[in-house]
């Protein structure tokens, strides 16, 4: 055995199934020690299966062509040796086409998936190695991952013993920092939280199709001609725009209940293009060429941390052209969506107390932003918690769906609490939602601000003022103090630490982030006072639009050198970058929705507002929760080892795009539209 991975780590083992006579006798006596810390069940079953190997029963070969052995690539950086998933578990199972009647062995055959740090191997090459293999293999990055087809009666921590008695002599002071083995999960009918997920999930897809029958059958076409009212807010990432309407409810209680859930009038909800007369058409291009670039960048991002390639080396020289440091630099599109919920929240807030004379019933205002918000979230939450375990399997599964299934067990009830960027950040429950929690919190305090801006412009400008220059103050003290990234860096040329510091100290929090809220809300209001009309020379439509593109361009790509690994920027402007560039960004999407309001647009207004993008600016929200889900499902359930490419990992990426939105369209059709057209109900008989 010991012959066999020194063979796996160095890439000459001979692609076989049949035994080598040395490894087995080497690897038969090493289990015979008393002192090999192994589990006596664990290794009288792998002594058995040794022995069937020799003799050369079906299963055993199974077993042990399933085990990982190397492909080319290994001096390129290819080091996981994943072998052969579903072909280990199945080893053990009866097959038609064997024709082989299996013996009662004691024992399943199950994956293990060893990761071998190799950083603290001895400097000179052993055996026959060359210094340059040697070399090139001990330098590369991360750990080696090699796949296990063992007896199931062995543990992870057997596993890791073995494993690591195994390679000792062969790398020296290498060491298997762990090992991690399938199947572990009992059956679907043992779970209790589970299966009360699973009926909820049938009981709101049953009600979809009541309403849906209910709708069809016209049995409330009357009260369709009187649709519901409402005179709540709404600024988050997705616009309901189309999902409700505005009028006067009146009619049955329990058929506009059913009306609710029918899955063919929030299907035209959805799908429908046209805008109200008041509505700002621009931000329906924004919200979803925004969403469409955070798919984009977490495709690449996740892939690069579940996927395994034989190639990695090349990976190191990406993001190398426009379109790619365009993504690495993605981080900007979330503060396109603060920036529009700090717009639409003054813009839509000031119409209604120009409507009521300046009152508002604050706690209404709360409650619809939080059921706007939770109730799709904390679904996600329950899914991931208690289903996702049984979506998919695959050699890196446990790893990849780690955040979401072992974390919201964990630590749920943050999440609703929104408070998910304060407590417990390192085991965050879907760490993406820390946009939620920082959105939610601006909405907590902004009342303050729109109250003090509704009474006067100039004490409203002043404290939204003092705020900014506050918030951007502190950005930048602490990404200077503490030596910090000013955006996150997509090279290793800084230290993991020092990203991880970044993320929880600068880039989750709400004092950091809120420039792009504060500029939203001071467009929102300029657009308010100005009813989106003003008129402008041409000399300045041309400045303003060549000052708009070089600013946010220039955001976009100063950090290029750094992004690429090249060199890192001097401490000050650092802190100077990280302190403005969202807030500049957010300028510069200030003068895009201004001048397309105003008529000076031109090309830019045709795009962003292209009527075949409401559907999918509608479904924003949903695209947003789901889509990391989604995509830990897919690259977690991978089993073979892929050589990366600029056009694979562009396919993957526009696949997780269109199924996204493609799931987030039923997410819609069955959950979310409901709980609005519920909640417009519910208000409008106060």
């Amino acid at each position: 055995m010991c012959r066999l991975l020194c063979h796996v780590l160095f890439g000459v083992f001979l692609h076989t199934v049949h035994a080598d006579t040395d490894w087995l006798s080497r690897l038969g006596h090493l289990l015979q020690s008393p002192d090999t810390g192994l589990s006596l069940e664990c290794r009288n079953h792998t002594l058995l299966y040794l022995e069937h190997l020799r003799q050369g029963s079906p299963w055993a070969l199974k077993m042990y062509d399933a085990t990982g052995k190397p492909q080319s690539g290994v001096l390129t950086g290819g080091l996981a040796f994943l072998g052969y998933f579903s072909e280990c578990l199945r080893a053990l199972r009866s097959s038609e086409s064997d024709n082989i009647s299996l013996p009662d062995l004691g024992f399943k055959s199950s994956y293990c998936l060893s990761t071998v740090d190799l950083s603290r191997a001895q400097k000179r090459p052993p055996l026959n190695i060359s210094e340059y293999t040697w070399r090139k293999v001990t330098s590369v990055p991360g750990q080696m991952m090699i796949g296990l087809c063992l007896p199931s009666s062995c543990s992870p921590g057997d596993v890791t013993r073995m494993s690591n008695l195994l390679i000792e002599e062969v790398v020296g002071c290498a060491n298997v920092t762990g090992s991690t083995c399938y199947p572990n999960r009992g059956p679907l009918s043992d779970n209790v939280g589970g299966i009360a997920v699973l009926t909820i999930l049938i009981f709101f897809v049953l009600l979809a199709t009541i309403g849906t029958v209910y709708d069809a059958f016209g049995s409330c076409r009357q009260w369709k001609k009187n649709p519901t009212s409402s005179t709540s807010v709404d600024t988050t990432m997705a616009s309901n725009e189309g999902l409700v309407d505005n009028k006067n409810q009146q009619g049955h209680r329990l058929g506009q209940v059913l009306l609710s859930f029918s899955m063919l009038s929030n299907g035209n909800k959805i799908l429908k293009t046209g805008c109200s007369a008041d509505s700002i058409p621009v931000l329906h291009g924004i919200r979803f060429y925004s969403m469409a670039c955070i798919i984009l960048a977490h495709s690449y991002s996740f892939a690069a941390q579940w996927i395994s390639y034989r190639n990695p080396d090349d990976i190191k020289v990406i993001p190398a052209n426009v379109i790619e440091q365009g993504l690495a630099n993605g981080t900007l599109t979330v503060d396109s969506f603060f920036f529009i919920t700090g717009l639409l929240l003054v813009y839509v807030t000031f119409k209604r107390l120009e409507a009521t004379g300046g009152k508002m019933n604050w706690a209404v205002f709360y409650l619809h932003r939080y059921i706007r918000m939770t109730p799709l979230m904390m679904a996600v939450i329950a899914i991931c918690a208690t289903l996702l375990p049984y979506m998919g399997d695959g050699p890196r599964w446990k790893e990849s769906i780690a955040t979401y299934d072992v974390n919201c067990r964990k630590n749920w009830w943050i999440n609703a609490l929104y408070l998910q960027n304060f407590i417990h950040r390192p085991d965050m429950c879907l760490n993406h939602t820390w946009y939620s929690a920082v959105d939610f919190q601006f909405y907590l305090f902004s009342p303050i601000l729109l109250y003090v801006l509704y009474k006067s412009r100039r004490y409203g400008i002043s404290l939204i003022s003092a705020i900014f220059v506050a918030s951007v103050g502190a950005t930048g003290a602490i990404i200077g103090l503490k030596n910090y990234p000013p955006i996150p860096y997509t090279s290793n040329i800084v230290s993991a630490e020092e990203m991880n510091g970044y993320f929880a100290d600068v880039y989750i929090k709400p004092y950091c982030r809120a420039g792009p809220f504060l500029i939203g809300m001071v467009t929102g209001y300029a657009i308010h006072i100005t009813k989106g009309s003003i008129i402008l020379r041409k000399r300045c439509v041309a400045c303003g639009w060549i000052s708009c593109a070089c600013l946010m361009l220039f955001v976009l790509y100063a950090m290029w050198p750094a992004n690429t690994g090249q060199a890192l920027p001097p401490p000050l402007w650092a802190a100077i970058y990280g302190a403005l560039a969202r807030s500049v960004w957010s300028l510069g999407l200030a003068w895009i929705v201004f001048a397309c309001l105003a008529g000076y647009g031109g090309f830019v207004n045709t795009i962003l507002s292209w009527k075949a993008l409401v559907p999918f600016s509608k479904l924003t929200y949903g695209a947003y929760v789901v889509h990391p889900v989604l995509i830990a499902i897919f690259y977690g359930s991978r089993e073979g080892v892929f050589e990366y490419s600029e056009y694979m990992m562009s396919y993957f990426a526009l696949g997780n795009v269109v199924i996204t939105y493609a799931a987030s369209f039923l997410v819609c059709l069955i959950f979310e539209a409901p709980i609005i057209g519920l909640e417009k109900i519910i208000f409008s008989y106060k």
